[in-house]
C-alpha cells in the first residue's frame, strides 16, 4: 500500500499504523494529522478519494466528518462565552423565547452543550429537505417536550444538538455556526475546514471524495449485551428515535447536503484542518489560539458521566466534547474531542500538547471508537 506524507522522527509508529489500516482494517481512503504544541509532525494520506472510484486521495482531499463535526460546532458558543456573548448558565429561552415552550423554561444553554436538555428526539422526525432548512430544524425542538426533566440525566442528542446550537448562535450573533466557523474559526486558522460546504470547494479538483452510504441505526454496531442490542433494534428506542430525527437519512454525497451547515454531522475537513483546529484549542498554530486556558478547562471538564440514554453505554462529555473513556478512547484523561459515526475523530490532549484529526471515506458501524482510529491513537500513545 502506498502511503504519501511525512513523519518526523519518533512518530514513525503512526506511519506503521496508518498503513496496517489498509493492509487490515479495510481502510480504502483516508488520512491522518498530528500536531504537537502547534507544529505538525505527522501528515499522511492513502488510498482513493472516493470510496467507489480509482482517483488517488491527495495532500488536500477532504471528508465528511459525520459527529466530529460536533466537536468543531462547540467552540463556537465556548468562544461567544469567552468574549462574554453568551452566558452557559443562562436558560436557552433568555436568548431565544419560542424555546420555553412544553416545559422547557429552565433548560440551560450548558445542558445543550453536555447532552442534558432531555431533547435528544422529534416525534415527527424530519425530513432532508427540512432538516437543510435553517428555519425547521429549530422550530421542530423549539416545540418538542423533553423526554426526561432537563438536567436530571444525559443522552446522547445525535441530530438535535445541531439545530439547537445553531440556532443559539444565530440568536446571539446573527449568524449560524458554519458562517461563524467560516470568519472566527477556519479563515484564521488557514484551515481546510466547513459547515456548509462553499461551491468553490465543491468544485475544486480533489477537494472532497464520496463516502459509502448511511447505514439504518438499527444497523449500527452495537456492544454484545442483550440491553444494548435491543436499543439499537427496537424502532420506539431513544437510541432509534435520536438517529432518526431526519429520515431517510440524507444522501451524504448529494452536494446539497454538503453545502447545508448541520452542526450535529455534516462538516467537512481535511485531517489537517481538523488537527490544526485542536491544535489551536490547546495553543498557538502560527499565532492563532482559539481557546484560553479558562476556556481548555471548561471544554474538559466533566459535565455528564455514566450510563447514556441514549447511547446506553457509559459516556463522558465535557462541554460539547466527549471525554476520554471507555466509549470514545483518546489519548489520555485529559484529552477532549469527538469521534464521527463511521470513523473520523478529532481531539486535543493539553497534557502532551498533541492535536489529532482523521478522515476516512470507508465508513463502518460504529458510533464512538472506531479500531483504525483506534490503532492511530494508540500509535501516537507509543510515539510519545
Amino acid at each position: 500500500m502506498d502511503v504519501n506524507g511525512t513523519v518526523e522522527e519518533g512518530f514513525e509508529p503512526v506511519r506503521e499504523a496508518f498503513v496496517r489500516n489498509f493492509e487490515t482494517l479495510g481502510d480504502q481512503g483516508a488520512a491522518v494529522a498530528v500536531y504537537r504544541d502547534g507544529h505538525k509532525v505527522v501528515d499522511l494520506w492513502g488510498g482513493t478519494k472516493d470510496v467507489d472510484g480509482t482517483e488517488p486521495w491527495v495532500q488536500g482531499t477532504a471528508q465528511i466528518m459525520r459527529s466530529a463535526t460536533k466537536g468543531v460546532a462547540a467552540a463556537v458558543p465556548l468562544m461567544l462565552a469567552q468574549r462574554g456573548l453568551l452566558d452557559l448558565d443562562a436558560p436557552v429561552a433568555a436568548y431565544w423565547p419560542e424555546f420555553k415552550a412544553r416545559g422547557k423554561e429552565r433548560v440551560l444553554v450548558r445542558q445543550v452543550l453536555n447532552h442534558r436538555a432531555g431533547l435528544p428526539v422529534l416525534d415527527r422526525p424530519l425530513t432532508p429537505e427540512e432538516a437543510r432548512d435553517p428555519l425547521k430544524g429549530p422550530e421542530a425542538v423549539a416545540a418538542q417536550a423533553p423526554v426526561w426533566e432537563p438536567g436530571t440525566d444525559h443522552g446522547y442528542h445525535a441530530l438535535t444538538y445541531g439545530w439547537l446550537l445553531d440556532e443559539l448562535v444565530r440568536r446571539v450573533t446573527g449568524a449560524g455556526a458554519g458562517e461563524w466557523i467560516a470568519s472566527e474559526i477556519a479563515g484564521p486558522l488557514r484551515a481546510a475546514l466547513w459547515l456548509g460546504l462553499p461551491e468553490s470547494e465543491a468544485y475544486r479538483a480533489g477537494r472532497v471524495g464520496r463516502v459509502e452510504g448511511p447505514e439504518p441505526a438499527n444497523a449500527l454496531r452495537a456492544r454484545p449485551k442483550r440491553s444494548v442490542t435491543e436499543a439499537y433494534t427496537d424502532p420506539g428506542s431513544l437510541t432509534n428515535r435520536a438517529f432518526g430525527a431526519i429520515t431517510p437519512f440524507p444522501d451524504q454525497n448529494d452536494p446539497a447536503y454538503r453545502a447545508s451547515a448541520l452542526p450535529a454531522t455534516n462538516g467537512v475537513a481535511t485531517a489537517d484542518g481538523l488537527a490544526r483546529f485542536y491544535a489551536a484549542t490547546i495553543g498557538e498554530v502560527d499565532g492563532v489560539r482559539l481557546f484560553t486556558p479558562e476556556t481548555v478547562e471548561a471544554a474538559r471538564a466533566e459535565e455528564s458521566a455514566g450510563p447514556d440514554r441514549v447511547l446506553v453505554i457509559s459516556t463522558r462529555f465535557g462541554l460539547g466534547y466527549m471525554l476520554h473513556g471507555s466509549a470514545s478512547p483518546l489519548l489520555g484523561p485529559g484529552s477532549f474531542g469527538h469521534p464521527g459515526r463511521g470513523g473520523a475523530l478529532g481531539f486535543a490532549d493539553p497534557a502532551s500538547g498533541i492535536a489529532f484529526g482523521y478522515v476516512t471515506n470507508g465508513l463502518r458501524r460504529t458510533v464512538t471508537a472506531d479500531p483504525r482510529a483506534q490503532a492511530l491513537v494508540r500509535a501516537v500513545r507509543a510515539a510519545l
